[in-house]
């Protein structure tokens, strides 16, 4: 038997502290009979141990009936008339143990204990709040006795109290709202914030109070730092009355159901009636004047409002105009259209809610069919399959609305890929049910799984499932578009909206009607009591820097590699609460970020800063950072999400590194339950599903009966009926159901209605009245079964969410753990539950000028006091879908929903206050000349580094830097297109010449060369025409973005077949990509291809400033533009850069080539085939001068000396082999042969004999020529006679011998096998005779006829009757078989 596990210490006392609690049998309601203060302190003391499963253990037990019980026996005790010496010991020795153990961090914010904590906070705030008032009370006056008290020495004891004591007041009111409207506990935060001292070491505690307030609505939090005078600006607060506010604030009432006052109360995803709503929605303008709701609450719904109509609105629109074409019989069946905003949709018609079916992971499901799309419904299956695979369409995870005229809007998902199997639970009772998108030639099936479970949209499915339904019905998919991508950031606005819980909020949303200025605070956690930074690490020597007070930024930088903005923006940025670096293009953004954080890490302990949370906008920048930090030693890195193509961050992905998190009991025991529960909901929930997928088949008929109607019942299933619903009588069997609806007396014509009928006996009913009957159980029951369906399904949700938690659990321990958490802004919306328990006081943002203000504020952590954001707000800006809600358009300006949070406090709008900035300064990337055509319009303090001007000439080309300026007119758009976007034949033919170009000079390398263009159109036309000739790049968001507008190569040119075009790559990878996708990015060579060229000079995409500044700052060495300067003209910036590059002539209709050996030679190129005449081989028109490496003249125009290795001579080769005379055959440039193969005739071995033909190397060594000619030879010892090869003589001992053994054998056969099989020979001698079993066939006479046995040799058995034909005959008959005569 195993030795029983020894209990350890933690468990003993748990064990012990357990026995304290009182039984549920006995009386709870006797404090005398309890030990709260020995109860309390130790569970404290277990508490403080830090242990997970003990924390778990001490809350779960606290929130059972008899936990609560010790607390009542508490509240019971802490009366505000006890004498001040006892209310102090009652408070310290009991009150303040158990308020630390229920704000203890980790308890507070742990996931698996919500459920207990809850009831703990509920019980504590008793009926009305009268329990909470009464503890407060006592607990105000306990603290501030305990502050004043000259007994104690302040210390510890104090602060904890304070802290403790506002955390469980906070969790109190946050848990039960009712507090807001209790008028008791305002006077109790009164008294206890007259109790706090200005000390920062009390900074938790102020923070608590400020949170109290802020729900109470009981005036401003308390001041925390020195406040920074702002200029006053008059401020318009009147509203706008010309815009309608929102839900029941708007004068003709709400526009639909789904439009409401509060951002908390809207559904993120579109309702039918908001869908079906001709009124425009409420959209806040930027102006916080006209809000209707003042501050922090009006910025959030503001975000909230604007987010919601860039991502769902154009969903809304293009599922509105689906429904009003269901809803007119001249609809028009149009495989992709674009909506009013551009948005690409397509449509699948004759939809069919066929079965539904239950998953454990992806829960409820159904199978929709709808028609083939048109171009496919002819192909064979093969086809078909690849159609579907090449089309990107209904993949895993596409979000998809079910429209109907029928009055109902389903939003789904689908659950399956085309090119995998169902990874489901899901079990099919046959093939053809398996869904297909491929399989019918007419129809296609798909799986979905509804976005979210809304009762309604289960009981109407349940009601119209299948093929008999006369109702139109469409799928609408929106290509691209990911709910993932925008839903969790929403629906984290709208919790931050309920609690108002956003760090910086007085800067980042102030009060309009308050006149305080700007506070600028240093980290709270900066404030402790002789805190310093310790930038040893920065300056490699002991340095300290506190903040507020004066650096000496001489040590700094005589130490560090930082510049001197770099250094002052370090020194600023831990000084800052909420700090700003603004990093122009090459001025190390990412390596300013990198000391930061290397300087917090040096901190981390000091400080007890927790987790660091490194947010991107970008998986391929994040990847970037945290590569950075890996490989500069950086430990205990954590990365979440699964899209980073790092190998180095595989094995600190959060999935791999939480799989060594040990679960405690609780947590093993909990998943048990959860597990249990969900596999009781599923077994329910397939029951039901049996029996909605079959509505009318007999079983169903048979339960609604034996439930609603015994009489009917006994009727027609007394007799009893077999498992398929069949009935025995008189030996016939027949199906119940079926023969009594069609077996009714033609005498009874009745027709009765429903609640007459249920009280007549079966057998009376006419045929209607038998139908009717019928169809009312099968609706009933089916109403019945959708009833029980929407509960087990509630009871699923409920089980599987508890069960998420305890997987979170697990995760929220392995990140707390962490030093560094690296997560994308739509990363951490996705996990924002966890992250927010993390306790992290340090987010550092990268890229912030490209992050929609929105994903920054749900990067503000309830926790976080040091928030570090660096980007440029002279770069790309947020990318939006709406272009009515952007900045530059005129009408989209009063919104600006595309400027960042960065730019916002940068550059304030209206009543928003202006915050620092730093600015980098120095710049490591471009080319001074290149460099300027930024500096000049946008950073005029831009400087360059001593290392760019020692950057070398591009080969191949006259300059450097050079606009080819064209006149070529852009391609029109085609009518009906699938996407809207721009393209321009003549630059596509340009830029092809022009890389083929560079590339010919063999100087660049992998990724050196890069081509950038705004439109994906143009991009997908140049990957197309490179294609054959480069490995092409394009990245993850470029390719999302070709195939979200349908640009990706795919099915829409169908052909039955193909050549498939031989690829030739010139160099290792060429890099393609659009402007917005290309930011952080840089190459040595940048070819741009501007495309718009028009007669109304319009722009397009390049008429911002911030697009144009991207675009000119990512070449290091050279730059070419190729496009209309008169189009480009009409912009501003570009003119400010025309106007430059024609002062220094980088402009002209030609470019200048420059060949690499003849330098004086002039080529300019103007159109395509000017490089093919001018410069064919990357040089010039002449031919190459040089001679081969074998000597022969090259062949081939002017190129360079990287080509010229490349050439192959076609000469003939003129070497010679040693050892004979003969002439290479092959071509000079060819390696030759490392033997002659001349083929000679008729040469002398020296065994004598003449071999017919021998290759020339072989002839010189005859003697290593081995004989073929066949000779007859003796074996030894078997004394055989065999042929072998003269070369094999003399003949190994062990030859094998071929000849046929012969050997008599006892059946009287010679033996017919190989005689080396039969004898074995062990040094040329014979050691083993076994010949086997004998082949042959027996031959034996017959001793009754003239036949011989044919059969195989059988020994000495008797041999088997004749099988032959008898011989014997005569003229009336012939005999048979042999044997049988």
């Amino acid at each position: 038997n195993p030795q029983p596990r020894e209990e350890s210490e933690i468990e003993a006392s748990c064990r012990k502290w357990s026995y304290l609690i009182p039984r549920s049998n006995t009386n709870l309601y006797h404090p005398q009979n309890l030990d709260t203060k020995q109860f309390f302190k130790m569970g404290w003391d277990l508490i403080a141990r830090d242990e997970a499963g003990t924390h778990q253990h001490i809350i779960t037990k606290l929130g059972a009936k008899t936990g609560l019980a010790m607390i009542k026996a508490l509240g019971d005790l802490m009366d505000i008339s006890e004498t001040e010496d006892a209310t102090l010991s009652i408070f310290r020795e009991r009150t303040l143990p158990f308020y630390r153990i229920i704000s203890h961090p980790d308890v507070l914010s742990s996931l698996v204990l919500e459920t207990p904590l809850d009831s703990i906070y509920s019980f504590l705030f008793g009926r009305n709040g009268q329990r909470a008032l009464s503890m407060f009370r006592f607990t105000a006056r306990a603290v501030s006795s305990l502050l004043a008290s000259s007994r104690l020495d302040g210390g510890d004891l104090s602060t904890d109290a304070m802290t403790s004591s506002l955390a469980v007041l906070e969790q109190l009111i946050e848990i039960n709202q009712r507090a807001q409207v209790i008028e008791g506990f305002s006077p109790i935060v009164e008294t206890i914030a007259a109790c706090i001292p200005d000390e920062a070491v009390l900074s938790q505690a102020r923070q608590s109070l400020s949170k109290i307030r802020r729900r109470l609505n009981i005036g401003a939090s308390l001041p925390t730092a020195t406040k920074l005078s702002t200029p006053k600006v008059d401020h318009n607060v009147s509203f706008d009355l010309s815009q309608d506010l929102p839900g029941n604030l708007s004068k003709s009432g709400p526009r639909h159901n789904n439009d409401h006052a509060s951002i908390s109360e809207i559904q993120v995803l579109p309702t039918a009636q908001e869908i079906r709503s001709s009124k425009d929605e409420y959209l806040p303008s930027i102006d916080p004047a006209k809000h209707h709701l003042p501050g922090l609450a009006g910025l959030l719904d503001r975000q909230f409002r604007l987010l919601r109509e860039d991502t769902v609105g154009h969903l809304r629109d293009a599922v509105r105009e689906e429904y009003a074409s269901l809803l007119h019989s001249n609809r028009t069946k149009s495989a992709a259209r674009h909506g009013n905003q551009g948005a690409r949709k397509i449509t699948y018609h004759h939809v069919q809610l066929l079965r539904m079916y239950m998953d454990r992971r992806k829960g409820l499901q159904v199978v929709a069919e709808f028609d083939q799309p048109p171009q496919i419904q002819n192909k064979t299956v093969k086809q078909r399959e690849d159609w579907w695979k090449g089309s990107k369409l209904l993949q895993f995870d596409s979000l998809l609305c079910f429209v109907s005229d029928a009055d109902r809007i389903i939003f789904l998902t689908v659950s399956s890929d085309i090119n995998a199997a169902p990874q489901n639970e899901v079990v099919w009772k046959r093939p053809d049910e398996l869904p297909s998108l491929f399989r019918h030639g007419k129809r296609a099936t798909a799986l979905l799984s509804m976005v979210e479970h809304r009762t309604g949209d289960v009981i109407w499915i349940s009601k119209h499932l299948g093929t008999h339904l006369n109702s139109r019905q469409s799928l609408v998919e929106f290509p691209g578009v990911l709910l993932p991508s925008f839903q969790p950031t929403l629906q984290a606005l709208q919790k931050m909206s309920r609690t108002l819980d956003l760090p910086f909020a007085e800067i980042i949303a102030p009060e309009l009607q308050s006149s305080d200025a700007t506070v600028m605070q240093q980290p709270d956690y900066t404030t402790r009591r002789g805190f310093k930074f310790n930038l040893d690490v920065l300056a490699g020597e002991p340095l300290a820097m506190t903040p507020g007070q004066a650096f000496d930024f001489e040590k700094l930088r005589q130490g560090s590699t930082l510049d001197n903005a770099q250094q002052s923006a370090v020194i600023q940025a831990l000084s800052r609460g909420l700090a700003l670096i603004q990093g122009p293009p090459g001025t190390g953004k990412s390596y300013t970020g990198v000391s930061i954080i290397k300087a917090l890490l040096h901190n981390r302990q000091a400080a007890d800063l927790g987790p660091i949370i490194c947010v991107c906008y970008t998986n391929h920048a994040l990847d970037q950072l945290l590569e950075h930090l890996v490989k500069d030693g950086v430990q205990h890195v954590i990365r979440l999400g699964s899209r980073s193509k790092s190998e180095l961050l595989q094995n600190l992905n959060l999935r791999h590194v939480a799989h060594d998190i040990v679960p405690t009991k609780t947590e093993k025991h909990d998943k048990w339950e959860h597990n249990r529960d969900i596999g009781e909901a599923i077994g329910a929930i397939e029951e039901i599903l049996s029996g909605l997928n079959n509505p009318k088949s007999w079983i169903n008929i048979q339960d609604h009966l034996a439930k609603t109607n015994t009489k009917h019942s006994q009727e027609l299933f007394g007799r009893g009926v077999d498992a398929d619903g069949f009935q025995a009588v008189r030996g016939k069997r027949f199906r119940v159901v079926d023969s009594w609806l069609k077996e009714a007396p033609k005498k009874i014509s009745s027709n009765r209605a429903v609640e007459e009928l249920l009280s007549v006996s079966l057998k009376e009913m006419s045929t209607s009245e038998r139908n009717r009957i019928h169809q009312h159980w099968v609706e009933q029951r089916n109403a019945q079964l959708a009833k029980d369906l929407v509960c087990d399904l509630d009871a699923y949700y409920n089980s599987k969410s508890a069960l998420d938690k305890c997987h979170q659990e697990l995760d929220l321990r392995c990140l707390r753990q962490a030093h560094i958490i690296g997560v994308t802004t739509a990363g951490l919306a996705r996990n924002i539950e966890v992250l927010r328990r993390v306790r992290a006081k340090v987010m550092i943002c990268e890229e912030a000028g490209e992050v929609l203000e929105a994903h920054i504020l749900t990067a503000f952590l309830p926790g976080v006091e040091h928030a570090i954001l660096i980007g440029d707000h002279e770069q790309l800006r947020p990318q939006i879908n709406n272009y009515k809600l952007q900045h530059d358009n005129p009408k989209g300006k009063k919104f600006s929903l595309d400027i960042s949070l960065f730019e916002r406090l940068v550059k304030p709008q209206i009543g928003n206050l202006q915050v620092p900035l730093s600015t980098l300064k120095t710049q490591r990337r471009m080319h001074p000349s290149i460099a300027e055509l930024i500096r000049v319009p946008l950073y005029p303090d831009l400087q360059d580094h001593p290392s760019v001007l020692e950057y070398p000439e591009v080969v191949g080309m006259r300059d450097r830097l050079y606009w080819l300026d064209h006149r070529e007119i852009e391609d029109p758009r085609v009518p009906q297109a699938v996407s809207l976007s721009r393209t321009n034949a003549f630059e596509v033919d340009m830029v092809a010449a022009l890389v083929s170009h560079l590339v010919r000079q063999g100087t660049y390398g992998n990724e050196d060369i890069a081509v950038i263009t705004p439109y994906l159109g143009q991009l997908q036309q140049i990957k197309k025409r490179l294609a054959g000739t480069f490995e092409i790049v394009v990245g993850d968001r470029d390719l999302e973005d070709l195939q979200a507008q349908g640009l990706q190569e795919n099915s829409d040119n169908f052909r039955e077949g193909g050549i498939q075009v031989q690829k030739t790559t010139l160099l290792n990878a060429l890099r393609i990509a659009t402007v917005d996708n290309f930011q952080g990015e840089e190459a040595k060579v940048i070819v741009v291809s501007l495309v718009r060229s028009n007669d109304e000079r319009n722009c397009g995409f390049l008429k911002t400033s911030n697009r144009i500044n991207v675009l000119l700052s990512r070449a290091r060495h050279g730059m070419y533009i190729i496009g209309n300067s008169q189009t480009a003209s009409s912009v501003p910036m570009w003119s400010e850069v025309v106007s430059l590059l024609c002062r220094s002539n980088n402009i002209g209709t030609s470019l200048a080539l420059c060949c690499p050996r003849h330098t004086d030679t002039p080529i300019d190129v103007s159109i395509p085939d000017d490089f093919a005449r001018l410069a064919p081989e990357g040089g010039c028109g002449k031919r190459c001068s040089s001679r081969l490496p074998c000597g022969h003249a090259c062949p081939n125009m002017c190129h360079s000396t990287s080509l010229h290795h490349a050439v192959r001579c076609l000469e003939r080769c003129q070497r010679v082999k040693t050892g004979c005379e003969h002439a290479c055959p092959k071509p000079c440039g060819d390696r030759c042969e490392a033997n002659c193969q001349v083929i000679l005739s008729n040469v002398a071995l020296p065994c004598g004999h003449i071999t017919r033909q021998l290759r020339c190397y072989e002839a010189q060594s005859p003697e290593k020529v081995l004989c073929q000619v066949q000779i007859e030879h003796t074996m030894k010892d078997c004394g055989h006679q065999t042929k072998v090869c003269c070369g094999e003589l003399p003949l190994a001992e062990d030859y094998p011998c071929s000849a046929s053994c012969g050997a008599a054998l006892n059946c009287g056969h010679d033996c017919n096998h190989d005689c080396n099989k039969c004898n074995m020979r062990v040094d040329g001698h014979i050691t083993v005779r076994t010949h086997g079993i004998c082949t042959a066939l027996c031959g034996r006479p017959y001793t009754t006829c003239s036949h011989s046995c044919k059969v195989a040799c059988h020994g000495d058995s008797p041999c088997a009757l004749c099988t032959e034909l008898c011989e014997v005959s005569c003229i009336h008959s012939k005999c048979g078989l042999c044997a049988v005569r």
